[in-house]
């Protein structure tokens, strides 16, 4: 069988059971202290680890979490001393995702035609059809983003002022007044954009609670 429709079966069987129990994502890769709040209760999230509605990510120092939505249509990666919650409702076949960034640094791949890919910060709302591109979230709010490929549009919160931010703009908002977008910086992206390389590791028990991890690369 062809290593591509080998790997993509795997990965329509592995995100049926995530729908099954009500996940919307998984991690694909976790380095470092990375702490799920799932509910009321604190774990350390680690390769695999399932996510659901309105689970938070927080990023410690020189931490990093990879996140796969289960439709493969989103990569995201939280960078070091962010706070993300995620959210997905699937809609007319297509899962719909719009999650909270309050703190920190995000990248992002967003496949076009699957579903709404909204990312809220304490001041914008950033809204995606097809793109790579990356959000900075400060202490107070203020937000930053960088269009890598595609178009994003953003949104102040307060009184509405928005602008689409295409490939190679950046755009600066504190959340009212116009928004201003300039042109990203030659080398400015460079510890930011993100291999398109994943490793994806799933761990499977029996009923005799026997574990295995299969290890899934794709490029």
């Amino acid at each position: 069988m062809n290593k591509k429709i080998f790997v993509a079966l795997l990965l329509i069987i592995f995100a049926a059971s995530l729908i099954a129990k009500e996940s919307i994502g998984i991690t694909l890769k976790v380095k470092g202290d990375v702490i799920l709040t799932h509910e009321e209760d604190n774990i350390s999230a680690k390769d695999g680890t399932e996510l659901e509605n309105n689970d938070i990510l927080e990023s410690k120092d020189e931490s990093f979490a990879v996140i796969k939505f289960i439709d493969g249509s989103s990569v995201i990666k939280l960078f070091p001393n962010s706070i993300l919650t995620i959210n997905g409702e699937k809609t007319n076949g297509k899962l719909n995702k719009k999650s909270i960034m309050k703190l920190g640094e995000l990248w992002a791949k967003v496949t076009k035609n699957t579903g709404d890919f909204v990312i809220d910060t304490p001041t914008t709302v950033v809204s995606v059809k097809g793109t790579k591109f990356v959000i900075m979230v400060d202490e107070n709010g203020f937000t930053d983003l960088y269009t890598i490929e595609g178009v994003v549009n953003m949104k102040n919160k307060d009184d509405e002022h928005e602008a689409d931010v295409g490939a190679g703009q950046k755009a600066h908002s504190t959340g009212e007044n116009e928004i201003i977008v300039s042109v990203i910086e030659e080398g400015e992206m460079d510890d930011y954009d993100v291999p398109l390389t994943e490793t994806l590791n799933i761990n499977l028990k029996n009923d005799n609670g026997e574990k295995r991890t299969i290890k899934i690369e794709m490029e």
